[in-house]
């Protein structure tokens, strides 16, 4: 059944029928993550968690001379990016990978994709990934199983520096189109009995929709939640207006895929009585930075090399804030090598009173995103779903000009087809809702803040000063 069709009866289904066909495919999706060769890979990253500062040095050495030679051998981009510069993986360590080798580009992926993609796998047992990034640009990343279970084992590993493990009952909010965006009435969210979950539309969560939210939550009692920034901060903030409302006390918040700001933080924290992890993925599989008990950030590094750099290419000290090129160790089918990945961070040199000998983050500065406010008041804070998949997009950018009308600037490349646009409108409408104009701008380029930086939601309507918001976020896009 092709993925158009399934979702035409998905949609078509009663409740009852949906909560079966997302566990069924909740159950399909287990057997890829944590079958096969993941139980394994688990296990050594339980063991690596407390290598020493010079096991972990040797590690990420012998893991970069295999990339790079299985890359010299078998990637035809890197197989000729050797040989033109007579470039010889044996005389690169990690120490001098960012003055051996060019930063790989977004661009160049997006329009590169077939020379990316090693000669010795086996093209219809990889799986495809469908990423929009941070700036909007969509992409197709093809992976291989063992590197999609190795992701997964990060995963459990951090969730075990949580004190959870991904079996136990938990919530999840993220960019997932449940149900229509005109639903007025719960259930806002569907249940996936194979992974214990359930799952919670960020699209509905508004102050009219919260308390049906938080009743059915608590009613659930789940062990923790995995959500959006945005989606628990307006969770938290409900909670501390309504304190007649019955608490929720899970036994952690994760989150991903948004900034996190202090702000938002403190007040999550406050609200559910328990701490908030973090943690910095990528669709590319090129980087997995999370953050442990004491709240540093920490860069695995058994998944690769994070390098932390000035726009001039140096190295940023520590405390200075640069952009993240990241090496990826999981996906011998695509790799990922000084990857551009459109992110910034602030570099550190401490170390860390949980004793891992990771390297640390000071704090992470990309995927900040406005809000988009619907006519209905719901808020919507993460909108790059809406590009996966969508071909002939370089860059695209939503503006909120007013409370029912939306701009979409597009930079498009010359395989754009106007379906495309007429695609990207329908499925906006579904999230915002079909009260809000939509209307489509085509640039030459996006323009970006004063301090180069690409915001992808960007709103135009009042912001209310609540908890800090404004003094952070004008210190982030400053």
């Amino acid at each position: 059944m092709n993925n158009e069709l399934a979702q035409a009866v998905y949609d078509r289904s009663p409740v009852w029928m949906q909560n079966l066909l997302l566990s069924a495919y909740g159950f399909s999706l287990y057997r890829a993550r944590y079958g096969g060769s993941y139980r394994q890979h688990l296990a050594r990253l339980l063991r690596t968690e407390r290598y020493s500062r010079s096991e972990l040095a040797e590690l990420q050495a012998v893991e970069l001379r295999r990339l790079l030679t299985h890359a010299a051998r078998h990637v035809p981009w890197y197989a000729r990016l050797f040989a033109e510069h007579g470039i010889s993986p044996d005389g690169i360590d990690p120490d001098n990978l960012g003055r051996a080798l060019p930063i790989l580009e977004k661009d160049t992926v997006r329009t590169r994709t077939g020379l990316l993609i090693a000669d010795n796998v086996a093209g219809g047992a990889l799986h495809t990934i469908n990423t929009s990034g941070t700036t909007g640009s969509p992409l197709v990343i093809r992976a291989t199983a063992d590197a999609l279970r190795r992701n997964y084992a990060f995963f459990e590993r951090f969730l075990r520096t949580a004190g959870v493990r991904s079996r136990d009952r938990s919530v999840t909010f993220a960019g997932r189109m449940l149900l229509p965006a005109g639903r007025l009435e719960p259930p806002y969210w569907r249940s996936n009995w194979a992974m214990n979950t359930l799952l919670c539309s960020s699209y509905h969560l508004s102050d009219s929709t919260a308390e049906a939210y938080i009743r059915c939550i608590a009613r659930f009692r789940p062990r923790y939640i995995d959500a959006y920034p945005s989606a628990a901060y307006t969770l938290a903030l409900y909670l501390t207006e309504r304190p007649e409302l019955p608490r929720i006390r899970p036994k952690a918040i994760v989150t991903s895929s948004e900034t996190l700001l202090e702000h938002q933080r403190a007040l999550i924290e406050e609200a559910f009585g328990c701490p908030v992890y973090d943690q910095y993925g990528s669709a590319e599989l090129a980087a997995c930075i999370t953050q442990c008990e004491h709240g540093s950030y920490h860069v695995n590094p058994e998944y690769g090399i994070v390098e932390i750099v000035r726009e001039d290419g140096r190295p940023a000290a520590p405390g200075e804030a640069g952009e993240l090129i990241c090496t990826g160790f999981l996906n011998d089918a695509m790799p990922m090598i000084r990857y551009r990945i459109g992110d910034s961070a602030i570099a550190s040199d401490r170390s860390c009173g949980c004793g891992r000998a990771w390297p640390v983050v000071e704090s992470l500065l990309g995927r900040v995103d406005d809000v988009i406010v619907t006519p209905d008041g719901r808020r919507i804070g993460r909108l790059d779903p809406l590009f996966k998949g969508l071909t002939g997009i370089k860059e695209a950018q939503i503006v909120q000009v007013a409370p029912n009308r939306l701009e979409v600037n597009l930079v498009r490349d010359n395989a754009y087809d106007p379906s495309v646009g007429a695609r990207l409108v329908e499925a906006l409408s579904l999230r915002v809702g079909r009260d809000m104009q939509i209307e489509l701008r085509f640039l030459e380029r996006i323009p970006r803040t004063a301090a180069g930086k690409f915001r992808s939601v960007v709103s135009r309507l009042p912001q209310p000063a609540r908890h800090g918001v404004e003094a952070v976020e004008q210190r982030l896009y400053s």
